[in-house]
Order: C-alpha cells, then structure tokens, then sequence
C-alpha cells in the first residue's frame, strides 16, 4: 500500500488522536483512493486540514469534521455518524482499526477539517475516478463516524 502526497505531513504512529481534536466530533470515512486525493486538494488549494488518521488495515482514512456535520451531511459517496465511533475506520469484521495519525507541519493546524471543503473535495476526487480511462482503482464508499 501506498500513501503518496504532493504536500508534506507528520506523522504520529500511536491509535490515540492528536490532544488538539476537541470531543465530540463526527469523523468522514473514505478510502485511500478517493481520501487521499481529496485532502491533497484541499492542502492545495490552501484549505486548513485537521488531523488525519490511515487505517492500514481497511485501507481507509478517518477525517474529523465539525460535531453539526451528521445531520447535513447527506451524500452519494459518504455517510456521516456521530462521535462515538469517531476514532476507528469502522469498516466492520473481526480485525481491528490500527492506524497512523498524521497532521500538517504548519503551526496554524486546524482543530478538524471543514466539513463543506472535504464534501466538494470528495465529490470532485469521485467524478475523477470515473471518468478516468483504463481500471479503476477499488472506491470505498465514505463513511462519517
């Protein structure tokens, strides 16, 4: 597995979030293949990006937004949930979330990532992917726990 970037980020191999996500957050689920191109937009685009974890196990990224975000959040590729299970992919099954958590280097660090930002993100990463010739690489539906 691969995690490319064109954009630098720390990284912090604990499965304990960074001390500056706030309680009670909603986090979007997605796969590697739409998540990582959509947050390298939103760092390209200039977009404060909040801490981000991999799970390397289900090949998934687990994003915090804004707590508000489940009741809005109403996508074809993504659903959103409450806090609760906001810290693991939740992909389901007998193995557990284990991750890295990794965040932007720069000293104005977002708490979460906006929650508005990462759904036009997300949408346009997915309208890319099918629309790119030759095989698809597998899309996981996003999720928001």
């Amino acid at each position: 597995m691969t995690l490319r970037s064109d954009h630098l980020w720390r990284i912090a191999v604990a499965e304990q979030p960074p001390s500056s996500l706030p309680a009670g957050l909603a986090s979007v689920q997605v796969g590697l293949a739409l998540g990582l191109p959509a947050t390298d937009t939103l760092v390209a685009d200039g977009t404060n990006v909040g801490p981000v974890k991999y799970c390397l196990t289900h090949h998934r990224l687990v994003v915090p937004v804004e707590a508000d975000t489940v009741h809005r959040w109403r996508a074809a590729h993504s659903d959103c949930v409450p806090a609760a299970r906001s810290r693991n992919c939740a992909a389901g099954g007998y193995r557990g979330c284990n991750g890295v958590w990794v965040t932007r280097p720069s000293t104005d660090r977002a708490a979460v990532t906006p929650a508005d930002a990462l759904h036009e993100a997300l949408s346009l990463a997915r309208a890319r992917l099918r629309k790119a010739p030759g095989p698809h690489p597998r899309l996981h539906e996003a999720r928001c726990a």
